[in-house]
């Protein structure tokens, strides 16, 4: 018989988070496991990349709006459950650290539940208290983190004790990934240093910074690149207007969306995180898993997608730090050749078998 799991999560947007989930669910054993992904709200854009088989219910058909985290705060968690989570289920996952991890701690069902932390720090913001914070992550069976970093700071961040928690890697499918990154593009000029990013335009990305530092170099006469980033979201227009007031119209371009990213990354001479905060970044994993070298603030889970392979730089998180990593790197443009070498070597490592065996060891620890 299928073991029925529920997958909560807040939606399906173009977040990392959201693309692992699609990625975690497409390569279950459809032969073991009936899934559904049950969401909050609707339109988000990977959905449309479930496979056939899986089960997906939005609760509502509209995007997320701004203030449904305070309005979900009047309510319990086991009200939130009872209003949300329909069906019966062997496993109920909260596959998201805010909302969804609130309402399946309300669940009142005798299956067991757990809980995905994807970020270092989780905001208290989304609770009414510190105390419900503590109360509903000590209803969880177990609690998965997808970085040691994050796995061991979380319990110290706020004195939980922790049933089961473990770390438990992004999965990627890396067959995908490498395949749609064969697709050409056209516009790069390979005259310039390709410089790229990929990711949601929010605060804790750090792209506000990046930029101001990538003025700074042109303002020192250090010309010699272009800057292509990928994705949406609420900073657009804030990244626009540092753009245009540090004078980089001709050397940044944003170039939105893109549901196949690899094909821009794959043929970028180096990707660069400037994140303040992360859990594991998908996106650098998929970079190296393209063969593009990393130049990265030191935020969680870098350090494990990186190991000792020398695909990448790793740099305080600080603006300071993160501006002389690439003041180096623009210097001495030979490294580039060394650092690429060493992340098509390192691309090995991230194998989507052995990523989904990690989160059945996970739950079937759970269940035993």
């Amino acid at each position: 018989m299928k073991k029925r799991i529920l997958f909560f999560i807040a939606d399906l947007g173009g977040g990392g988070a959201e693309k692992v989930l699609v990625n975690l669910v497409n390569n279950l054993d459809s032969e073991k496991y009936d899934i559904t992904v049950r969401t909050i709200f609707g339109k988000g854009v990977n959905a449309k990349f479930l496979k056939p088989h899986i089960k997906y219910k939005p609760i509502f058909p509209f995007a997320p709006f701004h203030g449904y985290t305070q309005i979900q705060k009047l309510f319990s968690p086991k009200t939130l459950y009872k209003l949300f989570i329909k069906g019966e289920y062997d496993l109920e996952i909260a596959y998201m650290h805010h909302v969804p991890t609130r309402v399946i701690a309300g669940s009142t069902s005798l299956s067991p539940k757990f809980a995905w932390v994807h970020t270092q720090h989780v905001s208290p913001k989304i609770y009414k208290s510190k105390e419900e914070l503590i109360l509903c992550y000590q209803n969880f069976n177990g609690v998965a983190f997808v970085s040691d970093i994050s796995r061991d700071s979380f319990p110290l961040d706020y004195g939980i004790k922790l049933s089961h928690a473990e770390t438990v890697h992004n999965v990627v499918d890396s067959y995908e990934i490498k395949q749609k990154a064969d697709e050409p593009i056209e516009y790069l000029d390979n005259s310039k240093i390709n410089l790229c990013s990929v990711g949601r335009l929010s605060e804790e990305k750090g792209y506000d910074r990046l930029l101001k530092i990538l003025g700074k170099l042109k303002k020192e006469n250090f010309n010699n690149w272009h800057f292509y980033l990928l994705g949406a979201g609420n900073e657009l227009l804030k990244l626009k207007e540092i753009v245009e007031s540090n004078h980089l119209t001709e050397n940044v371009t944003f170039l939105g969306f893109d549901a196949n990213p690899h094909k821009h990354v794959k043929n970028m001479d180096l990707f660069v995180c400037s994140s303040f905060t992360e859990g594991y970044s998908t996106a650098v994993t998929e970079s190296i898993i393209v063969g593009t070298p990393i130049l990265t603030t030191d935020c969680s889970g870098m350090h494990e997608i990186l190991g000792e392979s020398g695909a990448g730089i790793i740099v305080e998180n600080s603006d300071e730090a993160l501006y002389c990593g690439l003041k180096n790197i623009l210097s001495h443009t030979e490294a580039i050749t060394v650092l690429r070498e060493r992340a098509k070597e390192r691309s090995t490592h991230f194998s989507t078998e052995i990523l989904i065996q990690e989160f059945e060891s996970f739950i079937g620890t759970l269940d035993a």
